[in-house]
């Protein structure tokens, strides 16, 4: 069993480790979440989060801290933001690798569960991107998988102690994280599966020794931030929770009720077009896995949060990342009783349909960037891009490989082996082959990156709030004036210390006749140059100020 350790040690470090500082940050979330920590670590303090200067509240701390720790080991770039999420991700795989470890003794299906679920694709994406949700997920179902193992010690003993501590550990970081989330989803898992097993007055006595540990994490900062900032848990509360859970109209990405169904099919893609073999399993196995707890408990981990997230007013494909890893219980339990029993059948059909798929994909996409390169349209890539597209050909061919061989091999082991690499193949190279005319949207640190020179200590940043995020954090400014509004900062910029940090049309030119010569930066997306009052532009370059407008 050792290669096969390692080999999933080496799949982690391929896809979330060693792409991540391959692709430039993309606005608004990695700059932001770069440069919240960034702030802490300029101004020392580390209790109140700060975007620009700007009291920032809608999320604790914790996450802020983590990537402020990356950034002091690893320096200010890429690969020290997003690092919280890969290493997030990657213990999440570790944590569901020992529980299935424990609770089933079969190293076969924990290795599976791992890889399965680092190689969903929405894990895959959030792992590898500097959001906050990697981070909550690793927690909230840390506290979940202790929970757990506290749960089904029979006797009270320092291993059910420990556990149940260790649940209340993880609960009060991901309070720290995201905020009542941490309490909401592990409530909605553990009461519904303790009453499904007839344990129903556990729920009065297992809760206590976790919220002694819960409260003990977080209220040291909790106090600490009600006394620098009296208005954080108002906000936070009554804004970020109940308005977001309760009130669609003024709420925060209003979506149906049915929004999360496509995400979580898509999200599980590319290993959920191999579950009809799982399902015949559970099928033929309905009997004993229906006794299994751990199956109960991973169906009520699906289940009750994914329904929860779908009734909140609020959503965000993100927010059912921590039903990703239940998922992987099921699908590595389906699949090896599947396997074991002889079947291979559906699996080897759905194989050499996906190769079929795959081998269409490639031959027509390659049709149509070859005509749009002869400049008759335009296609995905530019011309000088070729290589990016020739590159996910050769990794959509070597995934080809892969299910070409699992379908042949008639060693389980080999079929789950391949059933990972494949798809690992397109993830590794994904980081290297976006688009440029994407990036040229969304990664405005490139453009700001040709000015950093001419920005000089005593200059004045003014921003539009579609590229603040990127200047704060390229040209290392967290004193930049906001330009017509402040976007996500609005309610900061209310408080009577940053309410002259936002700049007006009527205020503009008056502030550019006001500054000394050459010592103003307008920053601004080139499609919001109707946002600038008429002869603006002719004043900027009467005072010889610099006025950028990006292109993208």
């Amino acid at each position: 069993m050792k290669k096969y350790y390692i080999g999933l040690l080496l799949l982690y470090v391929l896809l979330y480790i060693l792409p991540l500082g391959g692709r430039p940050m993309l606005t608004p979330d990695e700059f932001r979440y770069g440069e919240i920590p960034r702030e802490m670590l300029e101004t020392g303090n580390w209790t109140v989060p700060k975007l620009i200067g700007v009291r920032y509240f809608e999320k604790p701390v914790m996450g802020y801290w983590l990537n402020a720790l990356s950034i002091m080991a690893f320096g200010e770039n890429a690969f020290a933001v997003r690092f919280s999420s890969a290493l997030s991700t990657g213990l999440a795989a570790l944590l569901l690798f020992f529980l299935i470890l424990k609770f089933h003794r079969d190293p076969e299906e924990a290795l599976l569960a791992a890889g399965l679920f680092l190689t969903f694709g929405m894990v895959f994406g959030v792992g590898t991107f500097a959001v906050l949700d990697a981070p909550t997920m690793f927690f909230v179902n840390g506290t979940l998988i202790s929970f757990y193992w506290g749960c089904e010690q029979e006797k009270w003993n320092w291993r059910k102690i420990a556990a149940l501590a260790a649940a209340g550990i993880f609960a009060g970081f991901a309070f720290l994280t995201k905020g009542f989330l941490a309490f909401a989803v592990p409530a909605i898992t553990v009461i519904p599966y303790l009453i499904w097993t007839k344990r129903w007055k556990q729920i009065f006595t297992l809760p206590w020794i976790p919220l002694v540990f819960t409260v003990t994490v977080s209220l040291p900062w909790a106090l600490m931030i009600h006394r620098q900032e009296p208005d954080f848990w108002n906000y936070f509360f009554w804004d970020e929770h109940i308005k977001r859970f309760m009130d669609s109209a003024g709420t925060h990405h209003p979506e149906p009720f049915y929004f999360f169904i496509p995400f979580l099919f898509l999200g599980a893609m590319p290993l959920l077009l191999f579950v009809p073999g799982a399902l015949v399993a559970f099928k033929k196995s309905f009997g004993s896995l229906a006794q299994d707890k751990l199956i109960k408990f991973a169906l009520c981990w699906l289940l009750f949060p994914f329904l929860f997230f779908s009734a909140c007013s609020g959503k965000l494909p993100t927010y059912i990342l921590p039903c990703f890893m239940p998922l992987a219980v099921l699908f590595s339990r389906g699949l090896i009783e599947y396997f074991r029993a002889g079947n291979t059948k559906i699996f080897d059909v759905t194989a050499r349909m996906l190769i079929i798929l795959l081998l269409g994909g490639m031959f027509v996409f390659a049709a149509v960037q070859i005509i749009a390169d002869c400049g008759v349209f335009r296609g995905m890539y530019a011309p000088e891009e070729w290589w990016k597209w020739i590159l996910t050909g050769c990794a959509t061919a070597l995934w080809v490989i892969c299910l070409y061989k699992m379908y042949k091999a008639k060693a389980y082991r080999t079929k789950a082996v391949l059933l990972l690499a494949g798809p690992a193949a397109v993830m590794a190279v994904s980081f290297f082959v976006i688009p440029e005319h994407y990036l040229s949207g969304k990664a405005q640190g490139l453009f700001l990156e040709q000015f950093k020179e001419r920005v000089k200590p005593g200059m004045t940043i003014i921003a539009h709030p579609n590229v603040m995020h990127a200047a704060a954090w390229k040209f290392r400014n967290k004193d930049i004036l906001f330009y017509i509004h402040g976007g996500e900062l609005e309610m900061g910029l209310k408080y009577e210390d940053a309410k002259k940090r936002l700049i007006s049309r009527q205020e503009l030119p008056g502030l550019i006749k006001k500054g000394p010569p050459g010592k103003i930066i307008f920053v601004m997306r080139g499609e919001f140059r109707e946002d600038i009052p008429e002869g603006a532009e002719a004043v900027f370059e009467k005072y010889d100020h610099e006025i950028m407008f990006s292109n993208f």
